[in-house]
């Protein structure tokens, strides 16, 4: 009895691992801004661009306005979750609430098709990140937002901004319940063969 409740117990840590690895690995700028500032894209960024930027950042901190920031270039950038691209406000969302457990602060989402401000996975509404301009190619992305974090931490704070609330993505995204369900799934029908299996052991 004690070697099936040992099984029942590592079955369960399996399911709750895999879970807990598909979300960790899906998303690589999350990975970086955990404990880093900025996120630049897998493509080529020119170092001038990416001194600019991370001189915006860090002057931002010193004046306590910190903000984090990710640059997404190409799909490749968002690792697991590809179908974000496209998409900055669901992103700036869905990398928000990753990060929420270890930073409160905003976050910053630089795409081609435009830009979005979050803060603990719920979008901000500021006009001069909504009306952005977003440069062409890799360093221009980087370039925006760098302008966007001066706007940003030179504004009064919160003169533009109101916190918008989503019940689309409010939440953790469907992914992720996927994986967790699929995991616990697993663990049932492993528990469920273990029981099974010692029933048919015991003697009559």
């Amino acid at each position: 009895m004690a070697r099936l409740g040992c099984l029942i117990a590592l079955a369960a840590a399996l399911a709750a691992g895999l879970a807990a690895g598909a979300r960790a690995d899906a998303d690589p700028a999350s990975d970086m801004l955990y404990t880093g500032d900025v996120f630049l894209p897998y493509e080529p960024v020119s170092s001038a661009a990416a001194a600019e930027l991370r001189a915006a950042v860090g002057d931002a901190r010193a004046n306590g306005k910190a903000i984090k920031v990710a640059v997404i270039a190409t799909k490749r950038d968002l690792g697991g979750v590809p179908t974000l691209f496209g998409n900055p406000l669901y992103y700036a969302r869905f990398l928000g609430a990753e990060l929420q457990f270890l930073y409160s602060g905003k976050l910053l989402v630089v795409m081609p098709q435009g830009a979005a401000l979050s803060q603990r996975g719920k979008l901000i509404a500021d006009r001069s990140v909504q009306d952005a301009k977003v440069g062409q190619g890799t360093d221009g992305l980087v370039r925006t937002a760098a302008v966007l974090v001066r706007d940003l931490a030179g504004g009064e704070q919160g003169s533009s901004q109101t916190v918008v609330s989503s019940s689309a993505g409010g939440g953790l995204p469907a992914w992720i319940w996927v994986a967790v369900g699929v995991a616990a799934a697993a663990a049932l029908g492993a528990i469920g063969f273990l029981l099974a299996r010692a029933r048919r052991r015991r003697p009559a």
